[in-house]
């Protein structure tokens, strides 16, 4: 070889030496670069797990976010507890093998075999990615239920990805693959607001996880990936509903559930993938997998909405507040007792009756069922801002509230469970006034809570006498009678009955103060009754309410005439009146009976609280003096009558109109109504409209009903008497000049009359003048009749004038007298020997009130 050619072969070599020592240096470098880089990473890996929360498994499932339930009587949901989510923990044993599989084929099928973490899987993500540019994901199920239970998915950061991983091995350490599979199939957004497969079967198919066959399981475990896109039902408002719809439910006023759109290419695609994926790990058949493809899956979607929709929120909300407090009585606090209303998947078994609850809504959306207000109290309204006037000529406030409003509450008196409320009318939401809670002035509806109750138990009797007259028991103004009847007129001796059927204020606040021995004590007596049947907001010198530092309290007799501080709210009047139903004893109002948790484990009993407040035998004869007030010619809330079923209650109409009550009870039921503007004002009807409304409510509720009577306890009596003593008829009762004053009455046995009337006397007149006889007096124009003599005198000089309505039959006082009232010329027609003709004076012409008269001048 020459020197030339070695030359050039030497150059080559060196080169190539060159070479490969750049190349070592570079390799050299990018190891270095590489563990330094993974250096830096290790320890920024290590940084992150370093300051990551510890975790504890044990306690999984008390950080699953689980919805809460409320059923209806016969155990059907009515409302979910409002949160975030929607979830229903299932147990492992009861996820079908088929729906396990399904969900673990498509999201994690090395999942029975990695640690947490599939490493293969991150590798070819990570390749994938980078050769086609798509995101696709390498999250294992345990890092999927990590970020479900201890992480943000908001948080698209590498800190939080770290993080996941190292939690979905700690879980890998920690619980069984069991418990973690459990634990995401419980955790999972599967769409439609569903968290878990128990509450995706509900939604889309109305049954349970147990239940779902292979086609149901691929298509919920197709959701996992977009599941706002591939969910199978979509809910639209009405107006957005078009012919072209499948429409799978449409029972709800204001929203349409109908099937998805693109259901075939997104959701019936997915779920072949998801199929495919089972029989190709062997989870199914050849056979199982070609009959879940010819499955036809949308022909089984039956959308459950969770909630029974047309039912209040009043009654949900009440109920949830109820739970609360009695998780606060049983011992939790209260964020530990709101959060398991809310996150704890309780199962809270309501009293609410759907059937009766729907009969209430549908009565209260009609409004021809309620009154309008005055006119000229409309204008007033009118004029203020923010009040306005709707096409239909309803008032609406500042809210958009429609006024007048009005509230009712039905419960079975004899177990105190409320069966249906309402707080307000066209109204909706949740959290909103509850009216039914909120306290208005019952006027004379309070009258058998706060006087007849508590006198028939301190010894009064149905047949008892007061003096219908005027009186003066406001002190501040000594010469003007207080109170007045409704109807401005006094009517004299009646009845304890009757006085209860006319509603009488006079009579009641009389009977009020002789309730015990003086008035501070029987005004006592009365708040004692009103407190004891469960009306919460009696206010006296202990608690009173105070106003711009002023106080006020409810001792005074105008509280037996409904005049109170703050008024009483018709859940506590339906209470109250339950007592006098449930043969005087007292029962708490109740929403729920029990409560379970998640597990079935029952965790609340509500039984209600009972007292004795009046003796048996005093709530039936108050019950039956009730009756009257709607069965009877002269009772004020004749409007109440529901046909053949027994009916007792008792009207209210505040002054001027602006408060309209009725509250009754049958043998059933008990119901509270109450009608009034939020912003108090007069209404064109007072206690017939909220009595008219009420028995066409409970008319409905009856239905199917068979008619029974009011229980009679025992030791009732019944005896004849005169309803003008009292006492035992004489046979002067019978010649009263109005008629028989003689009336078959019930009594409490030992309480009846034993001694006869002696209030009907006779007497012979003079009758020119009207005045007694005399021996002077011409026998010819004396005439025996009978007439009542007060066993208090009543002197109408002493009261300005006032005569009651029975004071024509009263015992005349003056004498006749030969100089002032004649010497005997005969009346036309009469004849010496005193014989009476046609045309004289007898005793059926001569001048009366019949009882039609009477009638008319009564109202409430």
């Amino acid at each position: 070889m020459s020197d030339k050619k070695l030359s050039r072969q030497t150059d080559k070599d060196n080169n190539k030496k060159r070479k490969l020592s750049i190349f070592r240096v570079i390799l050299v470098t990018i190891i270095l670069i590489g563990f330094i880089g993974a250096g830096a990473v290790a320890g920024i890996v290590m940084s992150i797990i370093k300051n990551a929360e510890p975790i504890d498994a044990s306690n999984i499932y008390e950080m699953l976010d689980e919805s809460s339930f409320i059923l209806d009587s016969e155990g059907q949901v009515i409302e979910k507890i409002e949160s975030n989510n929607f979830r229903v923990v299932v147990d492992y044993s009861e996820m079908p093998e088929h729906l396990t599989s399904a969900f673990v084929s498509i999201e994690d099928e090395r999942f029975w075999t990695h640690k947490g973490v599939d490493i293969k899987r991150i590798f070819g993500a990570l390749w994938t990615n980078l050769s086609t540019g798509s995101r696709q994901g390498a999250s294992t199920i345990n890092q999927q239920l990590a970020v479900n239970l201890y992480l943000s998915r908001s948080d698209k950061s590498y800190s939080r990805k770290i993080k996941d991983a190292y939690y979905g091995i700690m879980l890998n350490n920690q619980l069984s693959k069991e418990q973690i599979l459990e634990a995401y199939l419980n955790t999972i957004y599967l769409g439609s607001g569903a968290h878990g497969v128990q509450a995706a079967a509900q939604v889309y198919f109305s049954k349970d996880a147990k239940d779902l066959t292979i086609a149901e399981s691929a298509l919920i475990a197709g959701i996992t990936k977009y599941p706002s896109r591939n969910t199978p039902i979509i809910t639209l408002e009405k107006k957005d509903v078009q012919e072209h719809h499948v429409v799978l439910d449409d029972s709800d006023p204001v929203y349409t559930v109908i099937m998805n759109d693109k259901i075939d290419e997104y959701v019936i695609s997915r779920q072949k993938l998801v199929l495919n994926a089972m029989k190709r790990l062997g989870y199914i058949t050849e056979t199982e997998y070609n009959q879940a493809l010819e499955e036809d899956v949308k022909s089984h979607l039956k959308p459950n909405r969770q909630i029974a929709e047309n039912i209040s929120s009043f009654f949900g909300d009440l109920v949830k507040k109820d739970v609360i407090q009695a998780l606060k009585d049983s011992g939790y606090s209260e964020d530990e007792a709101i959060d398991m209303l809310y996150s704890g998947g309780l199962r809270i078994n309501s009293t609410l009756d759907t059937r009766i609850q729907k009969i209430l809504d549908e009565e209260y959306a009609n409004s021809n069922n309620f009154p309008k207000i005055n006119n000229a109290d409309r204008a007033t309204l009118l004029a203020k801002e923010g009040f306005t006037e709707d096409a239909e000529k309803n008032i609406r406030d500042s809210e958009g509230q429609i006024q007048p409003q009005s509230a009712m509450v039905i419960s079975d008196h004899r177990t105190g469970e409320i069966k249906a409320i309402v707080g307000g009318r066209m109204t909706s939401g949740q959290r909103i006034l509850n009216r039914a809670l909120t306290p208005r002035q019952p006027g004379s509806s309070i009258k058998p809570i706060a006087v007849y109750a508590p006198a028939i138990e301190h010894g009064f009797t149905a047949g008892s006498i007061v003096d219908d007259v005027p009186h003066y028991f406001n002190k501040s103004t000594p010469d003007t009678p207080w109170p007045r009847n409704f109807d401005k007129s006094y009517r004299g001796l009646i009845t304890l009955r009757e006085g209860v059927e006319r509603s009488g204020n006079i009579f009641a606040v009389k009977l009020a103060s002789m309730l015990s021995g003086d008035q501070n004590s029987s005004i006592n007596t009365m708040l004692d009754s009103m407190k004891n049947m469960g009306i919460t907001t009696v206010h006296t010198g202990e608690n009173p309410l105070t106003i711009n530092g002023k106080k006020y309290t409810d001792e005074t007799l105008a509280t037996a005439l409904g005049g109170m501080t703050r008024g009483v709210s018709p859940l506590e009047m339906n209470t109250a009146f339950n007592v006098l139903a449930n043969k005087g004893l007292y029962t708490s109002p109740t929403t729920f009976t029990t409560v379970h948790d998640r597990h079935g484990n029952l965790i609340l009993e509500n039984k209600p609280q009972q007292h004795r407040v009046i003796t048996e035998q005093s709530a039936y004869i108050v019950t039956d003096m009730l009756r009257g007030v709607v069965s009877s010619p002269r009772g004020t809330g004749k409007g109440a009558n529901i046909g053949s079923m027994p009916v007792a209650g008792k009207t209210g109409t505040t002054d001027s109109q602006k408060d309209a009550w009725f509250v009754g009870y049958t043998p059933y039921y008990s119901a509270s109504v109450w009608i009034g503007s939020d912003q108090p004002v007069k209404l064109t009807s007072g206690s017939p409209a909220a009595a008219s409304l009420w028995s066409k409510v409970m008319k409905r509720v009856h239905e199917g009903h068979s008619v029974k009577d009011f229980e009679m306890p025992s030791d009732i009596v019944r005896v004849n008497i005169c309803t003008i003593s009292g006492k035992l008829p004489t046979e002067l009762c019978a010649l009263d000049p109005r008629g028989s004053t003689v009336r078959s009455e019930i009594f409490i046995k030992g309480t009846q009359p034993t001694a006869g009337c002696d209030v009907h006397v006779r007497a012979d007149i003079h009758v020119p003048s009207g005045k007694l006889a005399t021996d002077l007096t011409p026998p010819w124009q004396v005439q025996s009749k009978v007439f009542v003599q007060r066993p208090i005198p009543y002197y109408p000089a002493e009261h300005g004038g006032i005569t009651p309505l029975d004071y024509i039959y009263e015992l005349p006082s003056g004498y006749y007298d030969p100089l002032v009232d004649g010497l005997g010329i005969p009346f036309p027609g009469g004849s010496p020997d005193g014989t009476e003709t046609e045309g004289g004076p007898n005793e059926e012409e001569t001048e009366d009130i019949d009882d039609d008269t009477i009638d008319s001048l009564n109202s409430n």
